[in-house]
């Protein structure tokens, strides 16, 4: 399948100020340290990680809802980050986010007609209410909320949460995109909506043809809904690859301590040793060797001073680790050599 989107060596840098008035003291903080992937049409990707390392900051500069300090977003060919507001607003109707919290993104004043309605105002104005009022009909029946009358002339606070976050999803899908980016959809839901959540995103995704970004911090929601994942530490991406192949043959060990520690995982992964990682995560300095080297276990001389860079193992499989195939396995191998 072709590309859809593409990021290339995208980094947001924010200045974090510190001290008192007089002493102020100004530290650069990198949300996003030069990643690059791509995502083809029709697949869905997941971009998983820790809270704060940087992937909602991701998303959010994909979405055009903040501007990147440096690299390129290539949407369906075109480069957002040179594109004007004017152009960007024509290419909102292909591209649609789905945010976190349902509860904050619908209009607590504004009926379910009228908000699911006003983006068919704003880019099919030159449709008429009827002709408007059916797509929104049509929409709130394939979100499963049946009939649909019952619903669209409530308001935002007569709905539970599992009904206000399929009503975000509808009015994302409302206009038929083909992209859209959701930014942790299900954790502000209680974990018995959470299924229905993710089935009717896949079930939307195979019924209009949509390509995803999935941001979560839960493997095992990944694991169910994404094609290829990737795994973000501190700002950078350490490793992306298919969903067996992060699961079933990790090569990152910050991506093998998030495997181990998944319950839910359990069903098809045997014999695995639970790996807790020490020490804590510090964005203010970029490192200069690999930015994992003081929580990993298996680090040498060289994690410290050398930064490793993203090596392609297989076909969709990649890391940047300087000891992907574990450090006793390079050792043994070496001992192995020198004794012939």
């Amino acid at each position: 399948m072709p590309l859809l989107l593409e990021v290339k060596e995208l980094e947001k840098v924010f200045i974090k100020k510190t001290g008192s008035m007089f002493k102020r003291k100004k530290t650069d903080v990198y949300a996003v340290n030069n990643i690059s992937f791509s995502i083809r049409k029709g697949e869905i990707l997941g971009i998983i990680g820790e809270s704060g390392c940087g992937k909602t900051t991701t998303i959010r500069m994909i979405m055009r809802l903040m501007k990147e300090s440096n690299g390129d977003i290539i949407f369906n060919g075109k480069n957002l980050c040179a594109s004007s507001d004017s152009e960007i607003t024509k290419i909102r109707k292909d591209m649609q986010m789905i945010f976190q919290d349902p509860y904050d993104t619908l209009n607590p004043g504004m009926r379910i007609v009228d908000i699911l309605m006003e983006p068919l105002n704003v880019h099919e104005s030159s449709l008429s209410r009827e002709g408007k009022y059916k797509k929104v009909k049509e929409i709130t029946e394939a979100i499963e909320l049946i009939p649909a009358e019952d619903y669209l002339q409530r308001y935002p606070h007569q709905l539970s949460g599992g009904q206000r976050q399929r009503i975000a999803i509808a009015r994302s899908v409302i206009l038929r995109p083909s992209f859209i980016a959701a930014d942790e959809p299900t954790s502000m839901l209680d974990v018995s909506v959470r299924a229905g959540i993710l089935n009717l995103l896949l079930d939307l995704r195979d019924k209009f043809g949509l390509t995803m970004l999935l941001i979560t911090h839960d493997l095992s929601t990944a694991s169910y809904m994404c094609n290829r994942i990737a795994v973000m530490y501190q700002g950078s991406i350490v490793e992306i690859g298919s969903t067996q192949q992060i699961i079933n043959s990790p090569k990152h060990p910050y991506t093998k301590a998030l495997v181990s520690v998944v319950k839910d995982l359990n069903h098809f992964i045997k014999n695995r040793e639970k790996m807790i990682l020490d020490g804590e995560v510090d964005s203010t300095k970029r490192a200069s060797g690999c930015i994992f080297v003081s929580r990993c276990p298996n680090q040498e001389h060289i994690c410290h001073s050398k930064l490793p860079i993203m090596e392609t193992l297989s076909e969709n499989h990649s890391v940047a680790c300087h000891f992907h195939q574990s450090f006793h396995e390079n050792l043994s191998q070496e001992m192995e050599h020198l004794s012939t």
